[in-house]
C-alpha cells in the first residue's frame, strides 16, 4: 500500500501528520510555521523537499531514517519509496518509539545510537569503495 497523500499534494495530508500532529519534538503547529518561512505563498515547494520532485531517477543511494512517532514519518517512507520507484538503491529503516529529531538524544533516546551507528556503517560502504 502506498504511503503516499490521496487527497491532495500538500505535505499535511500524511496520516502521520494528524496521527503525532503533538509530537513532544515537532509539531504540526511547528510545521505550518516552518512551511510559511520556507515557501511562502507563491513559491515552488520542489526548491526545498524531494516530495515534490518530478525525477528522483539517477541520485546516489539512500538510507532513510524514519522514527516511528514523527509527524514526517509518512514523508520518509513516501520518499523511500519514490526512489526505489525510480530505479534509486533505497533502504528505508523505522525505529519504533522514536521521535523527530532522536538522531540528536544519543543519551536520551535509546534507538539513537543504533541508527547513528546504522548510519556510518552506511556512509562506510558507499564511501569506501
Amino acid at each position: 500500500m502506498s504511503t503516499r497523500a490521496s487527497t491532495s499534494a500538500t505535505a499535511f495530508d500524511y496520516a502521520s501528520m494528524s496521527e503525532h500532529a503533538t509530537s513532544p519534538t515537532l509539531t504540526v503547529t511547528q510545521m505550518e510555521l516552518f512551511r510559511r518561512l520556507a515557501v511562502p505563498e507563491g513559491a515552488d515547494p520542489r526548491a526545498v523537499s524531494p516530495l515534490y520532485a518530478d525525477d528522483l531517477s539517477g541520485l546516489a543511494p539512500a538510507l532513510v531514517v524514519v522514527p516511528t512517532l514523527d509527524p514526517v514519518a509518512d514523508h520518509g517512507r513516501t520518499y523511500a519509496e519514490r526512489l526505489r520507484e525510480a530505479g534509486t538503491p533505497a533502504r528505508l529503516t523505522e525505529h519504533p518509539g522514536a521521535t523527530h529529531a532522536f538522531l540528536s538524544m544519543p543519551g536520551v533516546v535509546p534507538q539513537a545510537k543504533p541508527a547513528r551507528t546504522e548510519i556510518v556503517e552506511f556512509l562506510r560502504g558507499r564511501l569506501a569503495g
